[in-house]
């Protein structure tokens, strides 16, 4: 069997003990991340934490009371005059607490006028749609169009108005 005197070579015996090593690391599970617990069947008794009980309000009698949902915020309104209108740049923040992230596209964030006029979006190019993240508090920058002057915005994100008042 002549081909067995490639097994004679020192490199051969090299790469096929690197090659067994990162498949061992590959088959190793994930260690866990801080802060976090294992759940399911191989997660041990010990492990295991009790449900948060929700609050009860003072005249409740034994009913939970309703959880507020996440509110929106306006941190700060810059207004920047143009040669036919008016950029609008407004940081939102929003408190976490969501089930999903919220991509704050054409069709999940409006904004009007106080008037009602439809407000759009300034168009930028090569610039990533912003998002609210659904855990944590997350800040978001929306930058609008606005071809007269106004005295205030109302956005409209995921079914909540916030009023943007204008420098």
């Amino acid at each position: 069997m002549p081909f067995l005197v490639i097994l004679k070579r020192f490199e051969v015996w090299l790469l096929l003990a690197i090659v067994a090593a990162l498949i061992g690391f590959a088959l190793q599970p994930p260690p866990p991340l801080p802060g976090s617990r294992e759940i399911g069947p191989e997660a041990s008794p010990g492990e295991a934490q009790p449900l948060p009980v929700p609050l009860q309000g003072p005249q409740s009698d034994g009913i939970p009371a309703a959880t507020t949902p996440p509110t929106a915020r306006i941190r700060e309104v810059h207004v920047t005059p143009s040669s036919s209108g008016y950029i609008v740049e407004t940081l939102i923040s929003r408190v976490g607490g969501r089930a999903t992230d919220l991509v704050a596209g054409e069709d999940q964030v409006r904004a009007t006028t106080t008037e009602g006029q439809p407000v759009n979006r300034f168009f930028e190019p090569f610039q990533a749609t912003p998002a609210l993240l659904a855990s944590g508090d997350s800040v978001s920058s929306l930058r609008w169009w606005l071809p007269a002057p106004a005295e205030s915005i109302w956005i409209e994100i995921d079914g909540e108005r916030i009023e943007a008042r204008l420098p």
